[in-house]
């Protein structure tokens, strides 16, 4: 009885954390000195929680196209912020500012989304820097 009592104890707080470890902090996974403005090709948008995501075909500087991941935050956030699913569609040029990633990959955390043809805001998260 008692090794069922503990290996359910053991199995509630395994469960209970698994949802903590899921979410990360922003310093753990990006650079605040590592500035990003990517423009690109929207290609396919991931409104989900914890984060939305926005992921872009973007030309390097040697003329070949990158695939580009953007966090962005959570869609209830981006909904009072003025951002929506139909804000943007895939084939919409954007330019995005924030942070890139630390391990140096072609993923970013989102300041600010613009068009890139018109340079209409689209959604800005109020900060230039983030900790």
């Amino acid at each position: 009885m008692r090794n069922r009592l503990l290996a359910a104890a053991a199995m509630a707080m395994f469960m209970a954390s698994s949802g903590a470890l899921a979410h990360h902090s922003f310093s753990a996974e990006f650079d605040i000195g590592r500035p990003v403005e990517i423009t690109g090709t929207l290609t396919e948008i991931e409104w989900t929680n914890p984060h939305a995501w926005l992921h872009l075909e973007v030309k390097n500087d040697k003329g070949e196209v990158e695939e580009w991941s953007v966090e962005m935050l959570g869609v209830i956030a981006l909904v009072r912020g003025g951002m929506t699913p139909q804000t943007v569609k895939p084939g919409d040029a954007l330019t995005i500012t924030g942070f890139g990633a630390r391990n140096g990959s072609t993923t970013a955390n989102a300041s600010s989304v613009k068009r890139a043809d018109t340079g209409e805001m689209l959604w800005n998260s109020g900060r230039e820097e983030r900790n």
